[in-house]
């Protein structure tokens, strides 16, 4: 019996380690190769060019300067929530955990989106303005400027903050302010003293994961930036490689921009153990105080500005896909034109494309995934973890460029398979994170006790685990889909205009200034992302009663 199961365990994750060696490693090393190598000798020549360069040097300074003012902000929205989430009990906490999940669920081109359709020159908050103040030109010219920017990624990235520190916060024993309190320490000093050491590690490990999401980000520069002014390393990889046409350039800053996020990610690994070192001191204490009438007056304003915040710029692309004018300056229609011309052409044939790729990579990913977790879960194997949490850490625009690398070597270039691939290894990460936690904590009891009586390694896995983990499978399907479907970053690296996704077409649109266009389409995304968020939360809380 023990053979038979070492055999099991150790064959049934094989092919998913090679697929991922060969999805993964080998478009990297395409890439690595092709900053290094030229002409099939070994030079540092576009290295030293990438660095010396004014140029350069400054794409490298805005995309860091930009990291971290975006990085600033997002902590300063997130934390008063994590405070309030962590420590006190009152009606509107739930909704407030809710608007933490909306930014999750909706891709980066819905927010550049909602953000151009209601903070834009001609807005529904300008029009607003202009309206109530009786002003003739818009007070706001937030759009194409650095501050765009920030704003775009604080929406975000703003939750991440509240969710880990809350969580943390949360953990923490409550007995060493108390403690603090009764020596006459008062209390600021008590949080200043003991509270914050404590949640030092959460709040500086999100705030690394921030900085990592900010750094990486494309989308919200390529669209908001306006200009090479405001260009990150990201886009100008994107840039050289599809535009300018040099590779070596483009593979260049790719080798640096994931030298940076590989630090940052080992940094925010370092700080995750400490912050959950620092919950397992005391016991936890469950959010019970009720807020004052100061507090509740601050609480409710809080959560009315991120309503707001949150709310209004996905509002406003649902408003605008069926408002439209004859003129400029024509009065507002309600019209469904948009809408029946998704259901002709080259649009609807994007429709299709997405959701094709999106079920294509979710199933090829989380059954990749499921493999590894098994793995994972009876040898205990971090390595192995956090080999395929890799991706994670790389950039999707420098995942395309991988591919884009080898799709010149081709005679034809696949783009559908090509796409599906890049897809597969950025959703991996994902599924693995949605699995491994639930199969670990299935009671290895159950399956020993299985086996004892006479079921294979292989019954047991199909008749006892596997109907076990069904619903985070299922979550894991949902995350799987949710972000191929939105994923737009290394589809316009692969896509060469030849197959169109609903995120290029948005951005086509938008660049073209068809917002009821873009908005119409936007909707339907919308849509397709919250119903996949509601099927993974009905999967999860029916996890919960297993």
């Amino acid at each position: 019996m023990k053979k038979k199961d070492s055999t099991f365990i150790s064959m049934t994750p094989l092919p998913a380690m090679v697929i991922l060696v060969v999805l993964f490693f080998i478009p990297l090393m395409m890439t690595l190769a092709q900053a290094v190598f030229h002409d099939g000798r070994f030079t540092l020549s576009f290295l030293k060019d990438t660095f010396s360069s004014p140029y350069n040097l400054k794409i490298i300074s805005f995309t860091f300067k930009q990291a971290l003012v975006s990085t600033l902000f997002s902590m300063l929205i997130g934390l008063p929530g994590a405070y309030i989430i962590s420590r006190f009990s009152f009606k509107g906490r739930k909704l407030l955990r809710a608007i933490c999940t909306v930014p999750f669920v909706l891709p980066p081109i819905l927010v550049v989106l909602g953000f151009v359709i209601f903070y834009g020159n001609s807005g529904f908050l300008n029009r607003i303005l202009m309206s109530v103040f009786g002003l003739k030109t818009p007070p706001l010219r937030i759009l194409y400027s650095f501050q765009a920017i920030i704003i775009a990624h604080s929406f975000y990235n703003f939750p991440v903050a509240m969710n880990i520190v809350s969580s943390s916060w949360e953990q923490l024993d409550e007995s060493c302010e108390k403690a603090a309190r009764t020596l006459g320490s008062g209390k600021v000093r008590t949080f200043l003293s003991v509270t914050l050491p404590r949640l030092a590690p959460s709040i500086l490990s999100s705030a690394t994961l921030i900085f990592l999401f900010c750094f990486t980000s494309f989308a919200v520069i390529l669209v908001l930036g306006g200009g090479p002014q405001f260009t990150t390393m990201e886009v100008e990889i994107y840039n050289q490689a599809k535009r300018a046409m040099n590779l070596n350039f483009a593979a260049s800053l790719s080798l640096m921009s994931m030298t940076i996020c590989l630090f940052v990610l080992g940094l925010n690994t370092l700080l995750q153990r400490k912050a959950a070192s620092q919950a397992r001191i005391g016991s936890p204490t469950a959010p019970g105080r009720k807020l004052g009438k100061a507090g509740a007056v601050l609480t409710a304003v809080y959560i009315i500005l991120l309503l707001f915040f949150v709310l209004a710029p996905i509002i406003s692309v649902l408003a605008r896909s069926i408002i439209s004018s004859s003129t400029r300056s024509g009065p507002k229609l309600i019209s469904f034109e948009w809408y029946s011309r998704l259901f002709k052409g080259s649009t609807w044939q994007a429709v299709l494309n997405s959701i094709t790729i999106a079920l294509a990579s979710a199933f090829v990913s989380t059954i990749l995934g499921l493999s590894l977790c098994i793995w994972i879960r009876r040898h205990n194997n971090s390595a192995l973890e956090i080999i395929a949490m890799l991706p994670m850490a790389i950039s999707t625009v420098i995942i395309g460029l991988g591919y884009y690398i080898i799709s010149r070597y081709l005679s034809k270039s696949p783009d559908f398979l090509l796409i599906v691939l890049a897809h597969v290894v950025i959703t991996i990460p994902f599924v693995i994170r949605s699995i491994a936690p639930v199969y670990r904590s299935l009671p290895q009891n159950i399956m020993n006790a299985a086996m004892t009586l006479g079921c294979s390694p292989a019954r047991t896995f199909f008749s006892i685990e596997l109907p076990l983990l069904r619903s985070s499978i299922l979550t894991s399907l949902s995350f799987a889909f949710a972000i191929s479907v939105g994923e737009m970053n290394a589809t316009m690296m692969l896509s060469n205009n030849r197959l169109e996704t609903i995120p290029t077409v948005i951005y086509r649109l938008i660049n073209s200034y068809n917002f009821q266009g873009a908005c119409a389409l936007g909707s339907v995304l919308i849509v397709i992302c919250f119903a996949i968020f509601l099927i993974s939360e009905s999967a999860r809380k029916r996890s919960a009663y297993v």
